[in-house]
């Protein structure tokens, strides 16, 4: 049985819509992280077995198999596996769990688990929209409402008041103000050049960094 250790963790900067990460197709989003992780881990890509990454909304630029495709836009060897994984909000860390298990199964030594959504470009719930018929059949037996219905549900449920959950995003909110001054997030976070939008279209770049809000630096 292998041993499964993170060596490192890294992420893209938080973008917000139509903001400037919103600038580039979703491949170079994820593939610019790969190259760096590997790049500050002192991994050979080659040596890579296996790398799965996590994406609800796989149409359009986030289709076909995203991760591969970051994977090969970033110049990264293409005799690597890659796999791209639904598992709704937790694609991600399900990812996580599908690299630990085959190095703990002894199937690969080395994983990388990844995640890409850029819904400035691809919005939430295009894949479910488009294409022939409808994601559940007419008699699915399950209620599943959306993420709002299923809060309102949630808080009536449990006597949730609109101000306790807004008394928590305040308190959350500030802890991430408190984290961003204190540059708390400044190991994890990879700096990606995006083009900036201006009269004449994206010709000038911008280096992006963490802040409250997106920024140019």
């Amino acid at each position: 049985m292998g041993r499964p250790v993170i060596v490192e963790a890294l992420r893209s900067p938080i973008g917000k819509h139509n903001g400037l990460l919103s600038g580039r197709h979703a491949s170079y989003v994820l593939g610019h992280v790969q190259r760096a992780i590997l790049e500050r881990a002192g991994v050979d890509p080659i040596q890579v077995g296996q790398i799965v990454g996590g994406c609800v909304t796989q149409v359009g630029e986030q289709g076909f198999n995203i991760t591969r495709t970051a994977w090969l836009s970033a110049g990264l060897p293409y005799e690597i596996a890659a796999t791209t994984i639904d598992c709704q909000c937790g694609s991600s860390q399900q990812a996580n769990h599908m690299v630990h298990n085959m190095i703990a199964a002894d199937v690969i030594d080395i994983g990388v688990a990844c995640g890409v959504e850029v819904m400035s470009r691809v919005c939430m719930g295009a894949n479910t929209r488009n294409g022939p018929g409808r994601p559940k059949p007419n008699d699915f037996p399950y209620d599943m409402p959306d993420q709002f219905a299923a809060a309102e549900r949630i808080a009536k449920k449990h006597g949730f008041t609109r101000e306790d959950a807004d008394l928590v995003g305040f308190a959350s909110q500030q802890k991430a103000a408190r984290a961003v001054a204190g540059a708390r997030f400044k190991r994890e976070i990879e700096p990606i050049e995006m083009p900036v939008s201006g009269v004449d279209g994206p010709t000038v770049k911008a280096r992006v960094t963490l802040r409250l809000r997106n920024s140019q630096s």
